[in-house]
C-alpha cells in the first residue's frame, strides 16, 4: 500500500529557488507518479519568485499560542504542477520582504513547527510520514514525541538534513516558544551548549536521517564536516542514509528553456555555441568561439571556495578566457568582484544573482567552477551537465557522488576534480580544463558525457522509496 507523505518545509519552488526549494518540489511530483500521496507544506512569503495561483481554498484559521501570547494564521491550499500544496499564512511572521534572516528567526520558525501539527488534524488527507526538511523544521519529531502524543504512534518522521552549516542555534530562553523548559530539553538530551538548536533536535528524534548524498552522510560523522554534531550524527548511524538529489529535467531541458538564447541538444550543439555568442554580446565581452567562458553561480560565501578562487584571481586572469560571476552573498566578496570587473571589464563580469539570466550563462559557459569547502549535495553541478558545461570541482560531498573526472584515455568521465582544498591545488585543475577545451575531440566527449548521463529523479526516488519503507 501507497503512503501519504508530507513535505515539511521552508522553500518550494517555484515560489522560492533554490536546492531546497527545487527539492521539495520534484520528489513529491515524481512520487504522485508512483502512486503515492505525496504533499506540501510552507510559509506562505510576501514575495515570492513565481506568483501564488490567484485561487487558493482556505481550509482553517487557527490560533497559535506562543509563550502565552497568540498569533493566529490561516491555512490555504492549492494544487500547483499536480503538487498537491498547503500554505501556513501568517501576516506577523511570515509577510515579510525575505523569507530569512531576520531577528526573531527562532519565533518564526518556532511557530512553523508548531503551525503545522496544529493544521494536520484538519487537512484533508492523513500523513503516514511527516518529511521534515532541515533545521527549520526540527523539532517537529521532537513535538511529535512530546506534545502532540494524540497522533504520534501513527505518524512517523523523516528528517532530510540539507546543510549541517546551518543549525538553528539560538538562547535557551527561546524554548518557552515550543512549550518546552529547559529542563525537559536537557532530560531528552537536545540541550547544546546552554543554547537550543534545531538540527540537533531533528537528528536526535526523527524515526529516520537522510542526507543529500552519500558522501555527505559519511562526512557528517566526522570532526572535519559534523559542525560539532558528529558525535549526534554516530549516535543515530544505524538510521542515516545518503541519496544523491535528482534533477528536475523539466524545469532543465535545454532543449525546451525557455530562458536561454537558443534551445539545443548533446546531438545539435549549434544552439550552444549561438547560446555563447549572445552571452559574450551581453557581457560585452569579445565574441570569439576559441576562447573558454567559466561561470560561477553560488551564494557569495567563503564555504563555496570563494576564498580560493580570491587568492589566484590575478593568476586565473592570465588565461585566455572569459569569467562571469552571477551572485550574490558576503558584502566583501561582493565588492572584490565588482572591483575586479571594473579592472577586467574585457574578461569578467559580475551580476548580481538573477536566476534566468543564471541559465543563459549556462547555457553559454564552457566551464563551470564550484570549489565548494564543502557541498552536501549540489545541484548547480547537475544543472552544468545537462546544459553541456563542464564541471571543475573540489571533491566532497556530493561533488564528489556526481563529477568524475574526465581520463582522455578511455573517454570516460564527465568533469575536473581537485583534492585537496588548495588554491593552487584549483588552479592547476583549471589550467588543466583550459587545456583540454582546445582538444576539440576530447572536448566534445567530455561535454556529451556529462549531458546524456541521467542524473534525473527517475534514478533516485526508488533510493526515498525504499528509506520511506524503513520509516
Amino acid at each position: 500500500m501507497k503512503k501519504s507523505i508530507l513535505f515539511v518545509t521552508s522553500q518550494v519552488y517555484p515560489f522560492t529557488t533554490g536546492t531546497m526549494g527545487v527539492f521539495n518540489y520534484s520528489l513529491p511530483k515524481k512520487l504522485i507518479k508512483l502512486g503515492f500521496d505525496a504533499r506540501v507544506i510552507v510559509p506562505r512569503i510576501n514575495k515570492p519568485y513565481k506568483p501564488y495561483p490567484k485561487e487558493t481554498n482556505d481550509i482553517v484559521s487557527l490560533d497559535i499560542n506562543m509563550s502565552d501570547q497568540i498569533y493566529p494564521c490561516t491555512v490555504e491550499s492549492c494544487t500547483y504542477d499536480g503538487v498537491p500544496m498547503y500554505f501556513i499564512n501568517s501576516d506577523y511572521f511570515f509577510s515579510r520582504d525575505k523569507l530569512y534572516g531576520y531577528s526573531d528567526e527562532v519565533q518564526r520558525f518556532c511557530y512553523f513547527c508548531k503551525a503545522v501539527l496544529h493544521a494536520i488534524p484538519h487537512l484533508d488527507f492523513n500523513p503516514d510520514i511527516l518529511h521534515c526538511q532541515d533545521w527549520h523544521t526540527g523539532y517537529i519529531p521532537v513535538l511529535l514525541k512530546t506534545k502532540f502524543k494524540g497522533f504520534s504512534k501513527s505518524v512517523k518522521t523523516l528528517f532530510t538534513i540539507h546543510n549541517m552549516g546551518y543549525q538553528g542555534v539560538f538562547d535557551k530562553e527561546n524554548c518557552v516558544f515550543l512549550d518546552l523548559d529547559w529542563d525537559e530539553l536537557v532530560n531528552c538530551n537536545i540541550d547544546y551548549y546552554d543554547q537550543i538548536n534545531f538540527m540537533k533536535a531533528g537528528i536526535s528524534y526523527a524515526d529516520i536521517i537522510t542526507t543529500v548524498s552519500p558522501t555527505y552522510a559519511k562526512e557528517i560523522a566526522t570532526e572535519q564536516y559534523g559542525a560539532t554534531l558528529d558525535k549526534t550524527v554516530k549516535s543515530r548511524s544505524n538510521n542515516i542514509y545518503g541519496v544523491l538529489c535528482g534533477l528536475d529535467t523539466e524545469i532543465n531541458n535545454p532543449a525546451k528553456d525557455s530562458r536561454i538564447f537558443v534551445n539545443y541538444d548533446a546531438y545539435n550543439l549549434q544552439g550552444k555555441y549561438e547560446n555563447k555568442r549572445f552571452l559574450q554580446r551581453e557581457l560585452k565581452f569579445e565574441e570569439r568561439e576559441d576562447i573558454p567562458i567559466i561561470s560561477l553561480f553560488s551564494r557569495l560565501k567563503t564555504e563555496k571556495g570563494l576564498d580560493l578562487v580570491r587568492s589566484v584571481f590575478k593568476d586565473i586572469m592570465k588565461a585566455d578566457i572569459q569569467f562571469v560571476v552571477v551572485s550574490d552573498g558576503d558584502v566583501m566578496y561582493e565588492e572584490f568582484f565588482r572591483r575586479a570587473a571594473k579592472e577586467y571589464p574585457q574578461k569578467f563580469a559580475f551580476i548580481l544573482y538573477d536566476n534566468d539570466f543564471a541559465y543563459k550563462a549556462y547555457a553559454g559557459s564552457d566551464l563551470f567552477l564550484m570549489p565548494s569547502s564543502y557541498e552536501p549535495c549540489g545541484i548547480g553541478q547537475l544543472i552544468a551537465l545537462r546544459y553541456g558545461t563542464v564541471p571543475i570541482v573540489h571533491q566532497v560531498g556530493g561533488l564528489n557522488d556526481s563529477i568524475k573526472e574526465y581520463n582522455p584515455l578511455t573517454g570516460e568521465g564527465n568533469g575536473f576534480c581537485f583534492k585537496p582544498y588548495n588554491a593552487k591545488v584549483m588552479l592547476y585543475t583549471i589550467r588543466k580544463a583550459i587545456r583540454m577545451y582546445h582538444k576539440k575531440d576530447d572536448w566534445l566527449k567530455v561535454v556529451r558525457n556529462g549531458m546524456l548521463e541521467d542524473h534525473s529523479w527517475d534514478k533516485y526516488v526508488e533510493q526515498y522509496v525504499d528509506v520511506y519503507k524503513q520509516v
